[in-house]
């Protein structure tokens, strides 16, 4: 299975439009597995293909990375992925981007606010099921989601964004509602990211 993945790295970076070659940032990150075992292994080589086949350096709001089975994902205080897609290469760049960017947008705090009572009038009110643990933290997962949707695009194509999309939606069901809306209503929230200077720029 090892071999499969690695495989279909090798298939990505043949199709890739971005320079397959190590970023220069690459070589700063410092990547930890905690408790290492065979599936932190993959995951963290398959990260690392991951940069050498795509430019992440725009995305290294921090450069220190642990990987860890049996976690949930979280970016603080240490930006922490775990092993669920480790077999899965597409999916680890979307859940790597969704933890960067809450450490892009705490730089963003003034912006952040503004956006969010935005959305707020937007949004109204919320369902009971399918957001985040709480109002803020749902308010602030769209403008995360909507950037992480609009960066798989830039780096994927807009066809395996939305495969990534669909099966974090009825696959494995995280934050359902919210990518939702992010899929039906991308072209407004991305005004609403670019009108606040949120957008990653390249």
């Amino acid at each position: 299975m090892k071999l499969l993945t690695l495989l279909i790295l090798i298939l990505i970076s043949g199709c890739s439009t971005q320079k397959p070659e190590i970023a220069k940032s690459a070589q700063e990150i410092q990547i930890i597995e905690i408790n290492s075992n065979k599936w932190t292994n993959l995951t963290r080589n398959n990260l690392e293909q991951l940069f050498k086949i795509y430019d992440l350096s725009p995305l290294l709001f921090t450069k220190e990375i642990h990987i860890e089975s049996r976690v949930v994902p979280h970016s603080h205080p240490i930006l922490t992925l775990n092993t669920k897609y480790a077999e899965e290469p597409y999916k680890l760049l979307s859940m790597f981007i969704h933890e960067q960017l809450h450490w892009w947008l705490d730089q963003k705090t003034e912006e952040l606010i503004k956006a969010k009572a935005e959305l707020k009038i937007l949004y109204p009110s919320l369902p009971d099921v399918g957001i985040a643990k709480d109002t803020e933290s749902t308010y602030l997962h769209f403008i995360i989601c909507s950037l992480e949707y609009e960066l798989l695009i830039h780096y994927l194509g807009l066809k395996q964004a939305n495969i990534i999309l669909k099966d974090l939606i009825y696959k494995d069901k995280i934050y359902p509602w919210i990518y939702k809306e992010v899929y039906k209503n991308f072209k407004e929230l991305k005004m609403l990211n670019e009108k606040y200077d949120l957008k990653i720029k390249f």
